[in-house]
């Protein structure tokens, strides 16, 4: 069962519609952090820079970053749907 505050965040992320939630929460806020910490560590355990990680990583992240956008947003969206029920 959940609690009024969290019913009404899912109804939030829902109401903000699938494009925009895969593009804030999966592009956004999980695949650029992903690649900049990825570029960031990489030089560290293998012999590439740091840039040319970087170039890797800013297109690779993001991308996967869609499809973790839309799985989170099919969950979101049946979680709300079990909540409401």
């Amino acid at each position: 069962m959940t609690n009024p505050e969290d019913l009404k965040k899912l109804e939030q992320k829902v109401a903000m519609g699938m494009p925009k939630h895969i593009l804030i929460y999966g592009v956004l806020l999980w695949g650029i952090p992903t690649a900049i910490f990825y570029a960031a560590i990489t030089p560290l355990f293998t012999g590439k820079g740091f840039i040319e990680a970087l170039s890797f990583s800013l297109w690779a992240f993001p991308l996967g970053g869609i499809f973790y956008g839309l799985y989170s947003w099919l969950k979101t969206k049946n979680l709300l749907e079990k909540a409401k029920s």
